[in-house]
C-alpha cells in the first residue's frame, strides 16, 4: 500500500471513529485531521467533503458485511438476497445516527448506491420475472428502511417483518 493510500485509510478510520462517537453532524473535518494525525488540508486532498468520508466509510462497511455474509451463507437465490437484506438492516439499525445522516444526505442521489446494489445482485441468481421486479423490490427496501429509521425508537425486527410482508406481496405468483 502506498503512503497516500495509508494516509487515506487513516483519515477514513479517524472519520468513522469520530462519526460513531460524536455523530456525523457534530464531527468537524478539523477533528478528523487531528485524530488521523494529518494537516487539515490533507483531509480535503483525499476527500472533497465530509459526506464523501461518510459515504466511503459506509460503503466499505457494507462491502465487508456483504463479503462475510456471502462466505458464511449456504443460501441461494431469493433466500440469499433476503439474508443479505437482513444483514444490511441490522448494520443500519446498529448505526442509527450514521445511517440517518447518510440517508438524509443521499436520498437525492440513490444512483450512488444503485451501483453497489447491482454488484450484490450479481451474486444472487434471479430469474427474469424476479429481475423485472427488482426496481420495486429496491423501492420497498429503501422506503421501509427510511420509514423505520425515522421512528423515535427504530426496531430492526419490525422493519424486517414489514419488508418481508412487502416482498411476499411482490413475489407471490
Amino acid at each position: 500500500m502506498s503512503k497516500r493510500q495509508i494516509t487515506r485509510e487513516r483519515i477514513l478510520n479517524a472519520a468513522w471513529t469520530l462519526f460513531a462517537e460524536n455523530g456525523y453532524e457534530e464531527t468537524t473535518t478539523r477533528q478528523i485531521a487531528r485524530e488521523a494525525g494529518v494537516a487539515d488540508g490533507t483531509v480535503f486532498s483525499h476527500f472533497p467533503t465530509k459526506l464523501d468520508m461518510l459515504r466511503e466509510g459506509m460503503l466499505s462497511q457494507l462491502t465487508q458485511l456483504s463479503e462475510q455474509t456471502l462466505k458464511s451463507s449456504d443460501k441461494a437465490g431469493v433466500e440469499l438476497g433476503k439474508h443479505l437484506v437482513s444483514a444490511y438492516y441490522h448494520f443500519y439499525f446498529r448505526n442509527v445516527s450514521l445511517s440517518r445522516a447518510l440517508l438524509k444526505e443521499v436520498i437525492w442521489d440513490l444512483e450512488y448506491y444503485q451501483t453497489f446494489n447491482q454488484q450484490l445482485f450479481e451474486f444472487v441468481s434471479l430469474d427474469t420475472t424476479l429481475e423485472s421486479k427488482l426496481p420495486l423490490i429496491m423501492d420497498c427496501y429503501f422506503m421501509t428502511l427510511i420509514g423505520h429509521l425515522s421512528k423515535p425508537q427504530p426496531c430492526v425486527e419490525d422493519a424486517l417483518a414489514e419488508l418481508e410482508h412487502k416482498f411476499q406481496l411482490i413475489l407471490k405468483p
